[in-house]
């Protein structure tokens, strides 16, 4: 059939992809449909598998998720950063791939915007979890979020122990809960029990593989310049904190939907 051919299906494909890990995609697609079906079925890792790619299945934009042992993470004195093994859940999240480690709080990471698909709205998210027994100093004071290409870029606010859940199907404005540590000595919470969205605030949301995602900014990748797209996570105020469990950093088209749901 000629919807089967690879003229058609190179349209999805994107001329330039990445190197990928050693015996990643084996055996070799015999062509370029079953190339785009691997790839936007389960992302491919890049060598030393700190970073993943894959294919929008809707548009074939390249998405990147970075590890968090990539992040350049700032080490204020007595924060302590713990690499934790990530157990492997292939039904966690259709995406099928995990990272060997997480970080058990500044990172920052970047991605050069050649590697990219050009003309495309990017968005960058920071996927995380709150830590399951316990965790502290993450509501209050909020924390400041920042994306730039060269010397260009903007800030945000967010607030990252809180989630925003979608409209109901009655068409119900939007939800926000404020998070609180299953440990009762660290329960109490310092911001507002109740955050209005007038505040410019940016909330995380719900991932249906059970982490959460919050937007650190977005971009337009035009001709895919020659330089670096950097995001970052700061402190406004430094303070202790333990408890988050940051899985990476991923770059993605900004109307798609959220990786693992």
């Amino acid at each position: 059939m000629a919807a089967d051919t690879d003229t058609v299906w190179s349209c999805f494909v994107p001329r330039e992809l990445p190197r990928f890990a050693k015996r990643e995609i084996s055996p070799a697609p015999a062509s370029k449909k079953a190339l785009f079906k691997r790839l936007s079925c389960l992302p491919a890792f890049l060598p030393r598998k700190l970073m993943h790619m894959r294919l929008d299945k809707a548009t074939g934009v390249k998405c990147f998720m970075l590890s968090a042992e990539i992040l350049q993470i700032t080490k204020h004195q007595g924060y302590v950063w713990d690499w934790t093994p990530l157990g492997f859940d292939r039904n966690a999240c259709h995406i099928g791939k995990r990272f060997q480690h997480v970080a058990t709080f500044r990172n920052c990471g970047k991605i050069h915007c050649k590697m990219l698909s050009q003309k495309v709205m990017y968005a960058a998210y920071m996927v995380f979890k709150l830590g399951p027994t316990s965790f502290y100093g993450i509501d209050y004071p909020f924390q400041e979020a920042s994306i730039s290409v060269g010397g260009r870029g903007s800030t945000s606010i967010v607030c990252l122990q809180s989630c925003m859940e979608d409209e109901g199907d009655g068409g119900e404005s939007p939800r926000i809960h404020v998070l609180e540590s299953p440990d009762r000595a660290h329960r109490v919470v310092r911001c507002p029990r109740v955050i209005t969205l007038g505040e410019d605030i940016v909330l995380p949301r719900k991932r249906a593989d059970d982490w959460m995602e919050v937007e650190l900014g977005e971009f337009y990748n035009e001709e895919g310049y020659d330089e670096d797209v950097s995001v970052s996570l700061t402190e406004t105020t430094v303070t202790k904190k333990y408890g988050l469990i940051v899985m990476g950093v991923e770059f993605r088209n900004k109307l798609q939907k959220p990786t693992g749901l």
